[in-house]
């Protein structure tokens, strides 16, 4: 699955004021100066939550030098998704969005991303407009992926 269904997305946000308040507070940060705190697991985590391909944002390396000497596996791709999965820094993952991504909310994303590591590929897999993973798995039924949860406690 390349993008989620807006019934999973709209799931994650009571209103779709709570929505819009995110969208706003992505937009107020990147014209910030904290815009330099973001790295690619906060892009990475603002676009899955929005339901985007999130791997259009990732680049695949073509050197053949730089992935002849293992570039490939420190590629940013991997460490972004390994800090969407980990518990281990979640607190900083979820400091930019200031409340509006609660830990209850990142718990249910992580069910429906893929926990891709580089060591099972191999940088052949990928080309400039393929991947050899999807950006979402299939989720389990609606009833039970997600809880409401209030973002404004």
């Amino acid at each position: 699955m390349h993008t989620l269904p807006r019934a999973i997305t709209a799931q994650w946000f009571p209103t779709s004021t709570a929505y819009q308040a995110f969208r706003v507070h992505w937009r107020a940060l990147l014209a910030s100066d904290r815009k330099h705190e973001l790295a690619a697991k906060h892009h990475l985590l603002y676009l899955a939550l929005t339901g985007k391909d999130w791997r259009k944002g990732f680049t695949p390396m073509t050197n053949e030098r730089k992935l002849a000497n293992g570039a490939f596996y420190g590629w940013s791709l991997f460490r972004a998704l390994a800090t969407i999965h980990s518990p281990h820094g979640e607190a900083a993952l979820l400091a930019p969005f200031d409340g509006l991504v609660t830990p209850a909310m990142l718990q249910n994303l992580r069910q429906l991303m893929p926990s891709v590591h580089p060591y099972r590929l191999r940088p052949d897999d990928f080309t400039a407009a393929a991947y050899r993973f999807e950006a979402y798995v299939a989720p389990e039924p609606a009833d039970n992926i997600h809880q409401k949860d209030d973002i404004h406690a």
